[in-house]
């Protein structure tokens, strides 16, 4: 993520950007996007999505947006190849994070390694930043992550950014409070709540608080596909 950004877009780009993100996924919806300042390859696909305030996205070949999707006050989305998110989730951020530390590079930037993937109806905010290793995953539905909270103490708000490992799986309905990292090649179980960092990688993990259950293997693990598909045939 390191080396400047574009600035925050304007009133006219950001009503233009609005309007190709309603578009249908194609080519020409993706040379649009790179000549209003994206940098999104020719074979990314970038259904029709609500693109608001986005100071940029970065897809690489066969990363993809779908259908239904709200990115709002992102400064940062780069999707390695093959990585994406699938219909109807919600990725926004709080620009004020963006402007609380110079120096830190993450608030308001989500990124995802190779082939990780967000499944359906999961609220993500990247207000701290959000960070995904290669073929990670978040499966089923409503997980929620936050990454800025109330110190009460000092009445402040403030970001704290969110790592999720390398083929790491998360389920359903799982909570990832401020400032969580998740190591590698675990299983969090639906409806867990993550809180502070996990620490053992290749483990499941459960629990509210979530924790570490016993150690857990399986060719998930191992895979070279973004996505675990339905077999055609049992037996």
């Amino acid at each position: 993520m390191r080396g400047p950004l574009p600035p925050p877009p304007g009133a006219l780009r950001t009503v233009l950007v609005l309007a190709v993100g309603l578009l249908p996924a194609h080519r020409v919806k993706n040379f649009l996007l790179r000549r209003l300042g994206h940098r999104v390859a020719p074979t990314a696909r970038v259904s029709p999505c609500l693109l608001m305030r986005v100071g940029l996205l970065d897809l690489a070949p066969e990363a993809r947006i779908g259908v239904g999707t709200v990115v709002r006050s992102v400064r940062l989305l780069r999707f390695a190849e093959g990585a994406g998110v699938l219909q109807w989730n919600w990725i926004s951020a709080a620009p004020a994070y963006q402007r609380y530390d110079p120096d830190d590079d993450r608030p308001g930037t989500f990124v995802m390694g190779r082939h990780a993937a967000i499944m359906s109806r999961h609220y993500l905010d990247v207000s701290g930043g959000l960070s995904m290793g290669e073929y990670s995953s978040f499966a089923g539905v409503r997980s929620t992550v936050i990454t800025h909270g109330v110190d009460v103490e000092a009445n402040e708000q403030l970001p704290r950014p969110v790592a999720i490992g390398v083929r790491a799986l998360l389920s359903s309905n799982v909570v990832v409070v401020p400032g969580c990292t998740v190591p590698d090649r675990c299983l969090v179980a639906m409806g867990s709540v993550i809180k502070g960092d996990l620490p053992h990688a290749g483990y499941l993990y459960a629990g509210s608080p979530a924790t570490a259950k016993r150690p857990i293997g399986g060719k998930h693990f191992d895979r070279t596909e973004p996505y675990v598909h339905v077999p055609s045939t049992r037996g």
